[in-house]
């Protein structure tokens, strides 16, 4: 599939946003914003929704519209005021943008363009579900999938562990780590050149097919088929 956004004019509408982040700019911008950025980041999500589906058929049943992400800031509870954000951002799922399922991330933004994979706000079930999974099961397999060399350039695991093993876990299991995980995130970051010389749908394509095989085994713990 060709490339349905043009990433270079992403990536410079991005950069004088975020030297001019203040409404009375983006509305002077707007018809870029509404003409191009916006409809552009939303055809490539639902680009890739489709082009994952022979991974995951339930893909073929989401609204592209429910995995993106505002470009508006929520400034109630922050001290930057800044009104938007200088990224568009999407999560892609079963179930759209919720992270507390396992899906991917996706961010292009000047500077700072990254992927990522895994679960990042699992619910409180999920949670415990994922946890007493690594505290009662061989691990062999889960770590199996790091081995892989396509997995290798998204490592290392990140987890926010807690400094503590929960209650009701042993604090000196075997498998601790895992145990004491509050999230399970793999993620590459891109530059610039990068993402606009292979493009964005052939980056993020082939960086969603590459951890696949990591969101399926999270997925399976706490979406039981």
């Amino acid at each position: 599939m060709a490339d349905v956004i043009d990433v270079a004019r992403t990536l410079r509408f991005l950069r004088a946003l975020r030297k001019n982040n203040d409404r009375a700019w983006f509305a002077e911008h707007r018809a870029t914003y509404d003409e191009h950025i916006k409809p552009e980041w939303q055809d490539l999500v639902a680009g890739l929704l489709a082009a994952h589906v022979s991974l995951d058929e339930r893909f073929a049943y989401v609204d592209p519209k429910a995995c993106l992400f505002r470009l508006h800031r929520d400034t109630r509870f922050s001290n930057d005021k800044t009104p938007y954000k200088t990224g568009v951002t999407a999560f892609l799922s079963p179930f759209g943008k919720n992270g507390a399922n396992a899906g991917y991330y996706l961010c292009l933004e000047p500077g700072e363009s990254m992927f990522a994979a895994g679960i990042y706000t699992p619910s409180d079930e999920s949670l415990l579900a994922l946890r007493r999974h690594f505290a009662e099961n061989d691990v062999r397999p889960f770590d199996a999938l790091f081995r892989a060399k396509k997995i290798a350039r998204y490592l290392p695991l990140v987890t926010d562990s807690l400094t503590r093993s929960p209650r009701g876990f042993p604090k000196d299991h075997p498998h601790a780590a895992l145990i004491r995980a509050r999230r399970y995130m793999i993620r590459r970051d891109y530059t610039d050149a990068e993402i606009t010389t292979t493009g964005a749908f052939a980056t993020f394509r082939a960086a969603m097919r590459d951890c696949a095989p990591f969101v399926a085994y999270l997925d399976a713990i706490i979406r039981p088929r």
